[in-house]
């Protein structure tokens, strides 16, 4: 595809994106997907322009929609900075018009409206968080996320993968937090390694990795994930348990697990119990009680509102609002106690999610407390001895990172003991 093909596919896709978040309908990765299912003729490199360029749009989606109207004509116009591609040649977008060109060469076209690029009634939240560095904060939350390794200690070292991303002449840095960590320059298809089909390395930000590591996990303890999803933080727990004792995944979505299982066993962990527990019919209750006051460890990474993810899929937040937040708030609270029933005395609990909003954090960790006779917090620092790792949370034990501050995912972590 020429590039003016490229910039009038994206238009399309866009158009598309418009009508499902108004609607919320499939999400943009889908979009994309079935529209090249049936353009053959595209490959791959099309393909990633116009990802890219549809991207680039949904990320400052509040402030193009409100300049241009929602006209998705002049949305790509402010996007690119450019009308070049517009020339109604071939497979191009139709012609500019006059009205078009003044409009690009207006002023806001060239403006940097900060308070447009997320959802208007969030701000009380975002500011909360980011009471400093404001601007600077969000403006990270707009940007790319890098591309983050976790080398599995149990099957490699960092020198060894280090020696493997030098060979192959890998731009890379190693993670500022995370011990396991390794920060890749671009984006890479990995899949083609020895290593990744070894096990050797898997793919997982900085803060999820760091998240697991202050859960102090060890060798010989029973240990469960109970919102295991694809089960990234899993594997990273089995990493530290060096297949001694047992971890137990689950998630009440098959298809978030089905690659589990292959995945375990390319990093030849040989400790998982992995099971979908279905909710319907009380079959969770019947499947999980076994499990009541068991668990060394219970990892929580509950469903959220992905705030802290944006630069990764930017299309949440404007698919976000009040009702949905609140659903997720309660849907937390609800695993926080069924979650709290597995700890065993003396056990801990470690809630993650990578939201920056207090409701899903200090509130929840907060009402928790209260509502818990035996439960006690635990700072993170205790497991994790570097100083310079400052915390964003209104409750010093609790670790909130962000990209700005940290370079990593937004998260939230409090570690919660079980008195004896």
């Amino acid at each position: 595809m020429i590039e003016p093909a490229r910039v009038q596919a994206a238009i399309e896709i866009l158009d598309q994106v418009a009508a499902s978040l108004s609607n919320d309908g499939p999400a943009a990765d889908v979009l994309i997907r079935k529209y090249f299912r049936t353009r053959r003729y595209a490959g791959s490199k099309d393909r990633r322009s116009v990802t890219a360029m549809v991207y680039q749009v949904i990320r400052n989606w509040g402030f193009l929609s409100e300049v241009s109207a929602g006209d998705m004509r002049r949305m790509m116009m402010l996007s690119l900075s450019s009308a070049e591609h517009f020339t109604g040649l071939d497979h191009a977008p139709a012609e500019t018009t006059e009205e078009e060109v003044a409009f690009l060469a207006a002023p806001h076209a060239k403006e940097a409206h900060h308070e447009q690029n997320y959802p208007v009634w969030l701000t009380d939240r975002l500011r909360s968080r980011f009471p400093e560095n404001f601007v600077a904060e969000l403006d990270s939350l707009n940007g790319r996320a890098p591309f983050d390794l976790r080398v599995n200690l149990g099957k490699a070292t960092l020198v060894e993968v280090e020696t493997f991303l030098k060979s192959e002449e890998i731009d890379y840095s190693k993670g500022k937090w995370a011990d396991a960590a390794l920060v890749l320059s671009d984006n890479l298809r990995i899949d083609a390694w020895e290593l990744y089909k070894g096990g050797q390395v898997e793919i997982q930000d900085e803060a999820a990795q760091l998240a697991v590591q202050i859960s102090d996990i060890k060798p010989g303890q029973q240990v469960m994930d109970l919102c295991a999803g694809a089960g990234g933080k899993t594997l990273a727990a089995a990493a530290y348990m060096e297949n001694k004792g047992q971890i137990y995944a689950f998630d009440n979505n098959f298809n978030r697990m089905k690659d589990l299982k292959p995945r375990a066993k390319r990093a030849n962990v040989r400790i998982l119990q992995g099971r979908h527990v279905d909710t319907a019919g009380g079959k969770r209750d019947k499947i999980l009680s076994e499990y009541t006051n068991c668990m060394d460890r219970v990892i929580l990474d509950v469903p959220c509102s992905g705030s802290g993810v944006w630069r990764r899929n930017p299309e949440l937040k404007w698919r976000l609002d009040e009702d949905k937040l609140q659903q997720y708030c309660k849907i937390q609270k609800n695993l926080l106690t069924e979650g709290w029933g597995f700890v065993k005395p003396g056990g801990r609990m470690i809630y993650m999610t990578c939201s920056l909003f207090d409701d899903e954090n200090e509130k929840q960790v907060t009402d928790f407390l209260s509502g818990q006779g035996d439960a006690k917090l635990v700072p993170y620092a205790e497991s994790y001895n570097r100083t310079d790792l400052k915390t964003l949370s209104s409750i010093p034990e609790c670790l909130a990172l962000s990209p700005y501050s940290h370079g990593t995912d937004g998260f939230f972590v409090a570690i919660l003991e079980k008195t004896t």
